[in-house]
């Protein structure tokens, strides 16, 4: 994403020794941040309301949703999926991407 001077921040409930595991599989120049007590995801209104109790140790799951944000952290593009096992197709993204930087 260097060339289109973008940086990618992931938000996941996943330990940050699994986060530090998985980062290399991933090939993603990102900053990949844990939010086990689902703090970012209630923030920002992103908690799965359809799934009241997550895998041990959960209190819950977010709904899966790519944002991007501008340089001001002016939201741009939200997309979001219903399934909470589906992400954001990247071609998808990416076409939202060069949308916004155009």
């Amino acid at each position: 994403m260097d060339a289109l001077q973008v940086k990618i921040v992931t938000v996941s409930t996943d330990a940050p020794g699994q986060i530090l595991k998985g980062h290399p599989k991933h090939g993603l120049k990102a900053a990949m941040l844990s939010d086990r007590e689902l703090e970012v995801t209630d923030l920002y209104g992103l908690r799965n309301q359809k799934i009241h109790s997550g895998p041990p140790g959960l209190a819950g799951l977010p709904v899966p949703t790519t944002i991007l944000a501008d340089a001001g952290g002016v939201v741009r593009w939200v997309d979001q999926s219903e399934n909470y096992q589906r992400r954001s197709d990247p071609l998808r993204v990416l076409a939202a991407l060069e949308d916004h930087l155009a």
